[in-house]
């Protein structure tokens, strides 16, 4: 019996040291043929990473995550600050990208204490209002994927309460800039809640200066097309483009969200209504250049090239000939 116990011990002990030595084989091997750069294991292959590029925030992503993969949470935070240090100063997409990644550790891990206090730590080494729009993204897409788990009902909550909470306090922060009031105006009107998304609306327009609202009206209108209703969109845009008629931009966005919405023809009435208006005096008939005319027949042209048919594209060459004759004739 004992010399049987002794030779299933000398087996696995043989057995280990023949495990032990493939594996060396096969780092040797990853080292020599240069694929332990692509597929770092270990916490040596990922330090021969960083000495070789110590700014591509890719690697200490990475190597974070390797850290958090064996639950050394203090590690992977670690890592994190030594980015900081590390990546140079004039690589700010590169250092956010980090800050973006330790917030989502805090976020998963951490307290609301270390969470906040990784905010404001964030926001003083970066743009701040980029910080909270990358926290508030996480967030939302935090609700997101609480909507689509089996405890839906308190993790979806608990979510949803928290990616409020920050929304608003980053427009409150940054209450005159407009990208972070159209992130809480996709972010309402993605999860259906269209009614508190106009509400956040005419709060903006109050907040914002008067030179941001068409474009915030704009960007609103474009997701009532995504996320909401299209009529909703197609009355802000009638709206605009009768106050600022001369506004080609906003006519063309216009059109290729009806063509995108398979709304081929909504898009021609649009250009029939500016080529030839109508005189019941219920829309301003805008004089255009006639640089602003080409640009807006070859707009329609281009849309009836990828949409439409011959006779389409005769139709457009058609109005574009008449409004030549028409514009000839006034002038003479």
């Amino acid at each position: 019996d004992k010399a049987g116990k002794s030779s299933h011990k000398a087996r696995k002990k043989a057995a280990a040291r023949r495990k032990e030595e493939k594996e060396i084989s096969a780092r040797e091997s990853a080292l020599a043929d240069g694929t332990a750069d692509s597929n770092p294991e270990t916490s040596a292959d990922f330090e021969r990473l960083l000495a070789a590029d110590p700014n591509a925030s890719e690697n200490w992503i990475r190597y974070m995550a390797y850290h958090l993969s064996l639950a050394d949470i203090d590690s992977a935070r670690n890592v994190a600050n030594r980015a900081f240090d590390r990546i140079e100063f004039r690589q700010e997409d590169e250092k956010l990208n980090v800050w973006t990644a330790l917030l989502t550790l805090e976020f998963k891990y951490g307290t609301p204490k270390s969470q906040q206090a990784t905010i404001d730590r964030a926001s003083q080494h970066n743009n701040p209002k980029k910080v909270y729009l990358r926290v508030c993204e996480m967030l939302e897409r935090e609700v997101d994927a609480s909507a689509a788990s089996s405890d839906r009902a308190q993790s979806h909550d608990a979510a949803v309460s928290r990616a409020d909470e920050l929304f608003l306090k980053m427009c409150k922060k940054f209450k005159s800039k407009k990208t972070v009031w159209i992130a809480n105006l996709k972010y309402l009107l993605k999860s259906a809640r269209h009614e508190e998304a106009h509400a956040l609306l005419k709060r903006s327009l109050q907040s914002l200066p008067d030179y941001k609202h068409v474009e915030t009206m704009s960007k609103f209108a474009q997701l009532e097309f995504e996320h909401g209703s299209p009529e909703r969109a197609r009355t802000i845009y009638d709206t605009l483009i009768e106050k600022h008629p001369k506004r080609l931009d906003l006519l063309f966005v216009y059109v290729d969200k009806e063509v995108k919405h398979g709304e081929l023809a909504t898009a021609r009435n649009i250009f029939m209504n500016v080529i030839s208006p109508s005189d019941d005096g219920h829309r301003k008939n805008a004089k255009y250049s006639d640089k602003q005319m080409k640009s807006l027949f070859k707009k329609w042209f281009r849309i009836e090239e990828e949409h439409g048919d011959e006779d389409s594209r005769e139709e457009v060459k058609a109005a574009a000939r008449d409004f030549v004759e028409r514009t000839a004739a006034a002038k003479s």
